[in-house]
């Protein structure tokens, strides 16, 4: 890992842009272990302290979202303006903050101010950031180093169950100090590892050791780097890619498919405990769910670079209509079908997950990736600023989720036909003549 000391030389043992696709990967585990996934079994023991209702309790998950869109415009400018690196330090540090503030609360808008702190936190610390980072070192490989990126939220169902025992023995405050000290361990040293573009270190995308198609073949490597006009530069701006068909399709897929995802995640853990399924068991569902759509990510996100991904995309949609079916038929006497569901579920929520980022870079390219992606995520934060509660809501009217289940299924449907129709734009050659 020859990069945070200097400039390396030419391409020596392994690329530098491996390593950051490994330190988001790492990062990853523990934002979903703790609070993307995790987060779903401090839900019940808050709500039980306070005597809060679940519609209130979600109303945090709902700033959370709102939070999210707006954040995700100004992030992406940011990152494609200043990298990565103090983004996300900035991020981390406010994150560890914020945990400790809500392990300290007393009341349901600390709660909420909280929450929304370590929304912003993560905002800058993980998706749009890495994405961008990530889609700037890579360009043929680059569905295959995003499947390591999100192969971290995969494995990190696996720190649920310890999350659960956790609360259990220690109590939910205790546990996140915990939380709070370990995202600082984990979080601070590894955003110093990230590089906003391969270009000012020697690099070209993927490791190339020679120039690749588009960049002038006649110069030394040297001064392709210094005066040559960068892969990293390729696409459309935000502005030119907000006025095409492409743009708005597959924003309006996305905020389709977020729909039964935000709910699902975070009312999975009490929707198993209200059909009498123990906490613990509840807990390894969950875990269930991100092995499953690990699966998902790596077997849909290294055939990214093979196969269409737009064709991909569709297919993980339609299993994710037929998982939220499936768990709406969940009850006390075929508790079997929690098994199908996390698999048919687990592999349609997985598998996009590297493929949008990936298939946003085919799209529009990486000029302005961090603000075209920020913009997409204001799109379909409505999705997730109304599902949760809604969900919420429902069972607090009739003691049982599954109309929620059902409905997230039928307005997930349309997305299936919008993705088929969501073609690629023409890129703008933007590189001097």
């Amino acid at each position: 890992m020859p990069i945070p000391g200097g400039k390396p030389p030419y391409n020596k043992g392994i690329f530098y842009g491996w390593w950051m696709a490994l330190s988001c990967a790492i990062m990853n585990f523990f934002i979903g272990g703790s609070f993307f996934y995790g987060f779903t079994v401090f839900f019940n023991p808050i709500r039980q302290t306070f005597g809060w209702t679940a519609a209130q309790t979600s109303i945090a998950f709902t700033f959370q979202r709102l939070e999210s869109g707006i954040a995700g415009p100004i992030v992406g400018f940011l990152v494609d303006r200043v990298g990565p690196r103090k983004l996300m330090v900035a991020g981390w540090i406010t994150v560890g903050v914020s945990f400790f503030w809500m392990s300290r609360i007393n009341s349901l808008w600390g709660f909420y101010g909280s929450f929304f702190l370590i929304a912003v936190g993560f905002s800058f610390g993980s998706f749009v950031v890495m994405n961008a980072a990530i889609a700037n070192w890579f360009t043929r490989k680059r569905s295959r180093a995003l499947t390591i990126v999100y192969a971290g939220f995969g494995l990190s169902g696996l720190l649920v169950p310890l999350l659960s025992l956790a609360v259990t023995r220690l109590g939910w405050r205790e546990t996140l100090t915990i939380v709070a000290l370990v995202s600082w361990l984990i979080g601070l040293p590894l955003s110093l590892l990230m590089r906003h573009k391969p270009d000012p270190y020697g690099y070209f995308p993927d490791g190339e050791t020679v120039a690749p198609a588009g960049l002038t073949p006649d110069l030394p490597k040297e001064e392709l780097i210094l005066n040559g006009p960068s892969l990293s530069a390729d696409g459309l701006t935000a502005g030119e890619a907000v006025k095409t068909r492409a743009f708005w399709l597959l924003s309006t897929v996305f905020f389709f498919q977020q729909i039964g995802t935000t709910a699902i995640i975070i009312h999975i853990v009490p929707y198993l405990e209200s059909i009498h399924i123990p906490s613990t068991l509840a807990a390894m569902a969950v875990t269930g769910l991100t092995l499953c759509s690990l699966v998902g990510r790596v077997f849909f996100g290294l055939l990214g670079d093979f196969r269409d991904k737009r064709v991909l995309i569709t297919i993980t949609v339609v299993l994710q209509v037929i998982g939220m079916f499936i768990l709406s038929a969940i009850h006390a006497e075929n508790t079997w079908l929690v098994g199908v569901f996390l698999f048919v579920y687990g592999l349609g929520y997985g598998g996009p997950i590297p493929l949008r980022p990936a298939l946003q870079a085919d799209y529009f390219g990486t000029k302005g990736f961090g603000t075209i992606l920020g913009l997409m995520s204001l799109v379909t934060m409505v999705a997730g600023l109304v599902s949760p509660v809604v969900a919420g809501m429902i069972f607090d009217s009739t003691g049982s989720y599954k109309t929620a289940w059902d409905i997230f299924a039928l307005i997930t449907l349309p997305a299936v036909p919008l993705m088929l129709l969501a073609k690629p734009p023409k890129i703008v050659d933007t590189k001097p003549d």
